[in-house]
């Protein structure tokens, strides 16, 4: 059974595609090792079929954290024997590219954005041109690579002349049953009897539309609440808001979820949001998980006018995509959506079909071509 060690920074909790890839991996037949850090406040995994390792970090965040993630990294890969290296994203690459090659085995690149142009290094000239450089040097000499969607692949091949697989970040067709006793009903105190405005994402950020929905909670009657299920750089100032405003009653946060118990609290929404602004590469290239995870639950989305992400609402008539991401805006989608109850079922009844074309089970045929042909490539190697 040839072994492959895949590796991303984050705590294996929510982190779905990889979660996603190394299922399909393991049931391809190879015996896989998922790779990530354990931090201070980072909670139970659960069983995966397939093997977990999470390296514990002293540092959480900052220029230290990455330093000795890279660095606790490289000495487990070396000391591993493993044919098969796959890194997730750029925080991870230079471990796996020295390990790998120190080895001699083959290396993988899964890049899930236009890593040097998000928002975090937004304004960050040093430290992004830091980013810039690691990835001048070690991307050209990766032969096998990936990424989320057609916009990343067309801006790699013009900044490397390089031909990206595309790998969508699509859900599973599976839903997660909720139970009476672990409902995020009953585990959030979340209101009984409304409708449930969903904002999700580990990467709640400036610029992702979270103030401007809060903002919106004004202008909506008490029909509605907002969720917010997630993490991200803003929570403090978000939850600031919330007090500041007297918006106790009508915004509540779950934190960051198991993406079993998030997929339950998803199902129970009225609609979703990705209100994403298009202020950087990144952004205006982006195709955000959460729209798949709206879309596999059944719940209509409001959507910022992101081109990946506004294509698949307008094509699949899933939702209503706003021109501008400002509080009265968002209020006048929810309003559109909760006025027009026919549009709304079909929105419902859209997203639904939609999942039957977008979903993983199609989705990873690519991973499957593809490592068929790294095994084709590399039978010395792989042996």
């Amino acid at each position: 059974m040839t072994k492959i060690i895949v590796s991303v920074i984050s705590d294996l909790v929510t982190d779905q595609r990889v979660h996603k890839v190394s299922q399909t991996l393991h049931e391809l037949g190879y015996d896989v090792v998922l790779v990530g850090t354990k931090k201070t406040k980072s909670q139970d995994i659960g069983k995966r079929d397939y093997k977990t390792k999470r390296i514990a970090v002293v540092f959480q965040k900052g220029f230290l954290f990455y330093a000795e993630w890279n660095t606790r990294l490289f000495f487990y890969l070396l000391f591993k024997k493993a044919p098969l290296l796959l890194a997730n994203d750029l925080d991870t690459l230079p471990p796996n590219y020295i390990a790998g090659k120190l080895k001699g085995s083959v290396i993988i690149y899964d890049t899930h954005e236009f890593f040097t142009e998000t928002a975090e290094l937004y304004n960050r000239s040093l430290v992004k041109n830091t980013w810039v450089r690691i990835e001048n040097f070690f991307f050209p000499r990766i032969k096998y690579i990936y990424t989320v969607n057609h916009t990343i692949a067309d801006l790699y091949k013009e900044k490397y002349h390089k031909d990206l697989l595309v790998v969508r970040n699509v859900p599973l067709l599976t839903k997660q049953a909720a139970t009476n006793n672990n409902s995020p009903v009953v585990s959030f105190a979340i209101p009984s009897g409304k409708k449930i405005l969903l904002l999700q994402g580990n990467g709640i950020n400036q610029n992702r539309g979270a103030e401007e929905l809060l903002a919106a909670a004004k202008l909506l009657s008490d029909a509605f609440i907002i969720v917010i299920a997630g993490g991200g750089l803003i929570m403090d100032t978000l939850k600031k808001i919330v007090t500041e405003n007297d918006l106790q009653q009508k915004v509540f946060f779950t934190g960051v979820l198991p993406f079993q118990q998030l997929q339950q609290l998803t199902q129970i929404a009225y609609c979703g949001f990705s209100l994403d602004k298009p202020i950087n590469i990144n952004q205006q290239a982006s195709l955000p998980n959460k729209l798949f995870d709206y879309l596999a639950s059944d719940v209509p989305v409001i959507v910022s006018n992101i081109k990946e992400v506004a294509a698949i609402v307008q094509q699949y008539k899933v939702g209503i995509v706003i021109d501008e991401v400002t509080p009265e805006k968002i209020a006048a989608a929810v309003n559109t959506l909760a006025n027009d109850k026919i549009a709304y079922a079909t929105y419902k009844a859209n997203a639904l079909a939609a999942i039957t074309d977008l979903n993983w089970d199609k989705e990873k045929k690519q991973i499957e071509n593809l490592f068929a042909t790294i095994t084709t490539e590399n039978k010395d190697r792989i042996g």
